[in-house]
C-alpha cells in the first residue's frame, strides 16, 4: 500500500510512467534485496531511489538502522539504502526512506532523504557512508513547489531545529573528526577554535531568529544552495554580532550591507563591481575566524569553503541553544576539549569528576539559607574563576546552586517580600540569577570563547565571561560587575 500511494504521488506530481521503475534489481553482486522505486530522469538514468516501508516500527528501524548497520563485522555501511545507491552513484540524485498512512480521509507521509554529493562518486560503501553527515533531509522531492528532476531541500527555520539525542552526541563528533580526515585538516588545535567560532554563530542565530524565520547558520537560502561567498559571509556577520553580544568585542569587520550602503553613492556600474570584487578579496580571500585550512587566495578559499559547508551541514538542523542542561551536547564539546586543546606549560584543566567533588564539598546550601536568614542584601554566594580554562568549575558550580534554588529553598518562609519575590523569579526562570554571580576570567582568548559556550550547552549562558588578566588590579575597564572598583584599592 504504501509503494502503491508513493507511485501515485509521484504521477500526480508529474513524473512520466516510463520513468518509474518497481522492484529495481542489480543481479547477482547486489545482496541486498530489491529497491522498491527507481525514479529515472529524462535521459533513462538513475535519478532517485526509493525504499518504501509501513509506517511506525518498520520505518523507524531502517531509519535507525543506517546509522549502524554492519556487514559481518566490518565498518558501519549505512546498510540497505546504501548499497542501492553503490551501484548508480554517478547520476543518482537522492536516496530516501518512505513511508505513508491514511488518517481521518487525508494521506499523511514521511520521508528520509540523503543528498548524494559529486564527490562521492568515486568512493566505496563504507567511504560514501563516512561523508555523509549523519543527518536525513525531510522535504525536497515530494512537495509541490519542488520542480521535477530537482532534489531541493527547503531552508531551514528556527522552529525546525531538533533537539539532540543522547546518540546524537558521538555521532557529531565523529563526524567532525571524518571532515576533518577526508579534506586532510591535520592542525586539530586551529579546527577546534574555528569550531568554536562555529558555534558561537550559531548560538547567537538561534537567539536572534524568530521561530517562523530562516536561520542564516545554513547552506540554504531561498530555495537555492548559498555560494560559498554567500555562506562564508553570512558566518562572518553572524561572528561579529554574536563577540559583540557575548563577549563585548567589537571584531573589525565591514558587513556585505554596511558596504552595499556606502556602495549606493557610487554611480558608475563598472565602479561599483570592481569595488565589490575588492570587498570579496580584503574579507573573504584571506586567513579568517572559519580558516580550517590557510586562506590566501580565491582558489585556497574555495578548498576551506568546502570543510565550512560540510561542518554548517553537520550543524545547521541540530539546536544548541538551550534554557536547561544538555547534557549530550556536552559530551561532544567535551570530547573536543580533550582531543584538541593541547595542554600547554602551565595549563592544567580540571577534570568534570573533581570539579563536581570539590563543589558538592562545599555547604552551598547551608550558606544561601543562611543568608536569607540573616538578611543579607546578597541572598546568593558570589563565584568568581579567575582562571576559568574551559569552564568546568562554572558549569558545575551553577548547576548546583540553581537545583538548590528550584528545590530546597521554601519560598513561603522567606520573611522579607523583596527577596521572596527574587527567588519565585529565580525558580521560575533558567539561571536569570548567574548575570549578578557568577564570574569567570581567563587571559587565554580561545578558552574565555569555549567557557561562553559550554555556558551556553548547560542552558546557563547569562553568566559574566570575561578575557581579562585574573591578576590585575580590579580598576581596569576589563572587569565589571562586583569586580569592577573605581572608588577604593583593593590588594588582589
Amino acid at each position: 500500500m504504501v509503494v502503491l500511494e508513493c507511485v501515485n504521488r509521484l504521477l500526480e506530481k508529474g513524473y512520466k510512467p516510463e520513468n518509474i521503475e518497481l522492484e529495481k534489481s542489480w543481479g547477482m553482486g547486489h545482496t541486498e534485496g530489491y529497491l522498491d522505486i527507481l525514479v529515472k530522469d529524462e535521459k533513462n538514468a538513475s535519478f532517485a531511489m526509493i525504499e518504501c516501508k509501513t509506517w511506525g516500527k518498520e520505518y523507524d528501524k531502517y531509519v535507525k538502522e543506517t546509522f549502524i548497520h554492519k556487514n559481518k563485522g566490518k565498518e558501519n555501511d549505512g546498510g540497505q539504502i546504501f548499497s542501492y545507491l553503490q551501484q548508480e552513484p554517478k547520476t543518482t540524485k537522492a536516496i530516501c526512506y518512505y513511508t505513508s498512512k491514511i488518517t481521518n480521509k487525508n494521506i499523511e507521509y514521511k520521508n528520509a532523504i540523503i543528498h548524494n554529493k559529486e564527490d562521492w562518486a568515486e568512493l566505496n560503501q563504507v567511504e560514501r557512508f563516512n561523508r555523509w553527515t549523519k543527518t536525513f533531509e525531510t522535504n525536497g522531492i515530494f512537495e509541490d513547489d519542488i520542480p521535477l528532476y530537482k532534489i531541493e531541500s527547503k531552508a531551514i527555520r528556527r522552529k525546525d531545529l531538533k533537539e539532540l539525542k543522547r546518540e546524537d552526541s558521538e555521532g557529531i563528533y565523529n563526524q567532525f573528526a571524518e571532515i576533518l580526515r577526508h579534506n586532510v585538516v591535520s592542525d586539530k588545535p586551529n579546527a577546534f577554535n574555528k569550531i568554536i567560532n562555529m558555534f558561537l554563530c550559531k548560538i547567537w542565530d538561534e537567539d536572534n531568529t524568530a521561530e517562523n524565520k530562516e536561520v542564516k547558520f545554513q547552506t540554504r537560502t531561498l530555495g537555492r544552495d548559498k555560494t560559498d561567498e554567500e555562506l562564508l559571509e553570512d558566518l562572518n556577520d553572524l561572528y561579529k554580532a554574536g563577540m559583540n553580544a557575548y563577549l563585548e568585542k567589537d571584531v573589525s569587520d565591514v558587513t556585505k550591507y554596511d558596504f552595499e550602503n556606502l556602495l549606493s553613492f557610487v554611480g558608475n556600474q563598472s565602479k561599483k563591481d570592481a569595488f565589490k570584487e575588492l570587498y570579496k578579496t580584503l574579507r573573504l580571500y584571506k586567513n579568517n575566524e572559519f580558516a580550517f585550512k590557510e586562506v590566501f587566495d580565491k582558489k585556497s578559499f574555495k578548498d576551506n569553503a568546502k570543510v565550512v559547508r560540510e561542518v554548517v551541514e553537520l550543524l545547521q538542523d541540530k539546536q544548541l541553544r538551550y534554557s536547561h542542561k544538555q547534557q549530550f551536547l556536552g559530551d561532544f564539546f567535551e570530547k573536543l576539549l580533550n582531543d584538541s586543546i593541547k595542554q600547554e606549560a602551565g595549563q592544567f584543566f580540571t577534570p568534570v569528576p573533581l570539579t563536581q567533588f570539590i563543589i558538592k564539598s562545599l555547604p552551598i546550601k547551608e550558606i544561601i539559607q543562611d543568608k536569607i536568614k540573616n538578611n543579607e542584601p546578597d541572598t546568593l554566594p558570589y563565584v568568581i574563576d579567575y582562571a576559568c580554562g574551559t569552564g568546568h568549575f562554572l558549569t558545575e558550580i551553577m548547576d548546583n546552586i540553581d537545583k538548590i534554588i528550584k528545590e530546597d529553598i521554601d519560598i513561603e518562609n522567606i520573611t522579607r517580600p523583596a527577596v521572596r519575590r527574587e527567588f519565585k523569579l529565580w525558580k521560575d526562570s533558567e539561571f536569570e540569577w548567574a548575570k549578578k554571580y557568577i564570574y569567570g576570567i581567563d587571559l587565554d582568548y580561545r578558552l574565555i570563547k569555549a567557557s561562553k559556550i559550554s555556558c551556553f550547552l548547560n542552558g546557563d549562558g547569562k553568566a559574566n565571561l570575561l578575557h581579562a588578566n585574573g591578576l590585575a588590579p580590579f580598576d581596569i575597564e576589563d572587569y565589571i560587575g562586583k569586580l569592577r572598583n573605581n572608588t577604593e584599592k583593593q590588594d588582589n
